[in-house]
């Protein structure tokens, strides 16, 4: 069962992040209307699935940079109204225009992802290519304010992933009753493996966040295996989760088993089941992966692929990709950090549960830090 929906609403966003792994897919054209969203909504129910996570682009622009041509209260109203479990993934941008204009429908979001990709200002503005920092800050406010569960969400690169900054992100998680969600940067494009974070960096970095936090979500597969995280068997996307990719300029709407994998996007739910869609080779291949993780070079005499198979497909993929130029799921995870596993002897502390909607969603970390 798919449980767990992520969906690009649009293809517009006023930032341009340097570390973006969907502009390279979203193209300008079409807009949605009412009944394509209820054709949506409606293959999404007949998933089975629990919670819908709008991101990709900034999610109040779903027709256009004009938010009042927006669609995006219509479609939370009619997710909810379905008993699914709403969040979005922001700078900020929508989460603002909800509360100012749209607030009986901001508050049933369920949880909201304000993206930081520096604790500090001015670098975080210039990843973005805007000012924006302070509307993250903005959010903060409104999510402490309305009571609404909020995490900070930093992709992890390898300017930002340092002791310091992150000392700095929980000091500001602490202040604003937020929680910490960490994810390792995937290089959809080529010269993201610049960006990349060092195995040391992972490690040290890790290490830190969990010596000084609650642990609330660790799916993300190689800290599951190191860390020992049995609930975890190897990368959830494809398998329990998967991505309606933005609407093209032609009117279709093709999905994912992972928001990052471009190259496996198929069908146009528009037209097409969404339930015969996932029987596609390329919704296989991950249950393939998955399942015979031990042909993955590395990991068959690995003590901890039982739990990792393989680490992030994603990941796994496109570093491959754009190292060899080879179109191959069976690698290894280029952050696998099994070497250090004698160095990690943290104990585990886990957090009051909570429901979010990016628990066991695309290899993520989600945690809170300690008082």
């Amino acid at each position: 069962m798919f449980k767990n929906i992520g969906w690009t609403l649009g293809n517009d966003c006023p930032c341009n992040c340097n570390h973006c792994y969907s502009m390279q897919v979203r193209e300008k054209g079409a807009n949605f209307s009412k009944e394509i969203a209820d054709r949506i909504i409606d293959q999404i129910i007949s998933l089975g699935a629990e919670t819908v996570n709008f991101g990709g682009n900034e999610p109040i622009y779903t027709n256009g940079l004009n938010y009042r041509e927006s669609l995006l209260t219509y479609i939370i109203n009619e997710v909810t109204s379905k008993k699914l479990k709403v969040g979005i993934t922001t700078s900020g941008l929508s989460a603002i225009i909800l509360e100012k204009n749209f607030k009986e429908t901001f508050i049933k979001i369920n949880d909201i992802d304000v993206s930081i990709d520096s604790p500090i200002e001015a670098e975080h503005d210039m990843n973005r290519g805007k000012r924006v920092f302070k509307y993250a800050i903005q959010t903060l406010e409104l999510c402490k304010k309305y009571g609404i569960s909020c995490s900070i969400v930093m992709c992890a690169m390898n300017w930002n992933f340092t002791i310091d900054r992150i000392k700095k992100l929980m000091d500001l998680a602490k202040q604003y009753d937020a929680n910490i969600r960490i994810n390792m940067l995937k290089p959809v494009e080529k010269k993201h493996i610049d960006m990349m974070p060092t195995k040391q960096q992972i490690y040290e970095g890790y290490k830190f966040l969990i010596e000084n936090c609650e642990i609330l979500d660790i799916s993300d597969p190689i800290l599951a295996g190191v860390y020992n995280n049995e609930k975890v068997t190897g990368c959830s996307c494809g398998i329990s989760s998967l991505r309606i990719n933005s609407i093209t300029p032609t009117g279709e709407v093709s999905i994912s088993p992972c928001v990052y994998m471009h190259h496996y996007k198929v069908g146009n739910i528009l037209k097409d089941n969404i339930l015969d869609v996932i029987k596609d080779n390329n919704f296989k291949e991950f249950a393939e992966r998955k399942i015979n993780y031990k042909k993955i070079e590395g990991c068959k005499s690995c003590n901890y692929s039982s739990i990792c198979r393989g680490g992030c497909a994603a990941a796994s993929y496109w570093y491959n990709f754009h190292t060899t130029g080879e179109k191959n799921m069976f690698c290894k995870d280029p952050y696998c950090i099994a070497d250090y596993k004698n160095e990690i002897n943290t104990k585990i502390s886990y957090g009051t549960p909570q429901t979010l909607v990016h628990q066991n969603y695309l290899c993520t970390w989600i945690g809170k830090a300690k008082k």
